[in-house]
């Protein structure tokens, strides 16, 4: 009798795994689907930089400086403004999210004095990293209207 319970056991797992493996891989399917939707107009180059964008955003560090990290919170928000901006294809709120930023890249540059040296070098490797992120998306998506408008012609 208890092997009959062991193996009732056993199946209900396995009966239970195999759904939850079902519903995720479909879960997954309808997300990447939704996510090719919206970034359709973009190139695999420009959405690589999207995501390294956004990566930099979600693992900024925290800093000993607290007016610094005021502004790295609302830089952070102007990069997000930005990247959805980009994935809605909404030109004026992309705009003013550069402008936002900027203004928060020179707000904490002018900060950078008052920070450790390690906390500086710190920093300076995000800023760098989001700002060569930034331009190369520009970049990229530049050269995927010219592509799309010469083919259109």
């Amino acid at each position: 009798m208890k092997s009959f319970y062991k193996l009732l056991v056993i199946l209900f797992l396995f009966n239970f795994s195999e759904s939850c493996s079902t519903s995720s891989a479909a879960a997954e399917e309808l997300h990447s689907d939704s996510l090719a939707d919206s970034y359709a107009y973009l190139s695999p180059e420009s959405i690589v930089y999207a995501s390294t964008i956004s990566n930099l955003v979600s693992t900024f560090p925290k800093f000993t400086n607290d007016a610094v990290n005021r502004e790295v919170l609302s830089l952070k928000n102007a990069l997000t403004d930005y990247l959805t901006a980009i994935k809605d294809f909404h030109q004026a709120e992309k705009s003013k999210s550069v402008e936002v930023f900027e203004k928060h890249y020179k707000n904490i540059q002018k900060l950078r004095k008052f920070m450790t040296r390690d906390d500086d070098e710190v920093l300076n490797r995000y800023m760098v990293k989001i700002k060569t992120n930034m331009n190369l998306l520009e970049a990229s998506m530049n050269k995927t209207v010219q592509t799309n408008s010469m083919s259109s012609n």
